[in-house]
């Protein structure tokens, strides 16, 4: 994606945070031949993702920044909190969520009486 302008990149990684990861992108330019050309990528967000601004933090316990990241094949829901350092220096604190809960294992319940 490095040949597209800078608007086209930032239009693909919102509308990607707001409805997720297409299984292929398709680039439609104007041929010299006529007619268009037509390519298809494959889109690959493997250990990548996004941040945005929170718009519709309510109370200073939201987090200032939310979107999503892929990390080793899985995806998370991402949120960070602009913070300062003992030092007084400014860092993002982040905290990762997956995305598809794992269901706990279930126990096996040994109910006999002795």
């Amino acid at each position: 994606m490095s040949d597209l302008p800078k608007e086209a990149v930032r239009f693909v990684a919102a509308v990607t945070a707001h409805f997720g990861a297409p299984e292929a992108v398709t680039f439609s330019n104007n041929n010299p031949t006529g007619g268009n050309l037509v390519t298809t990528k494959k889109f690959d967000n493997s250990n990548s993702g996004v941040l945005f601004k929170n718009e519709n933090k309510q109370s200073d316990k939201h987090a200032d920044y939310r979107g999503e990241v892929n990390a080793a094949g899985v995806d998370y829901w991402l949120d960070g909190w602009v913070r300062t350092s003992k030092k007084g220096a400014k860092f993002i604190g982040f905290k990762l969520k997956p995305k598809q809960e794992t269901a706990p294992a279930k126990k096996d319940f040994n109910d006999e009486i002795f």
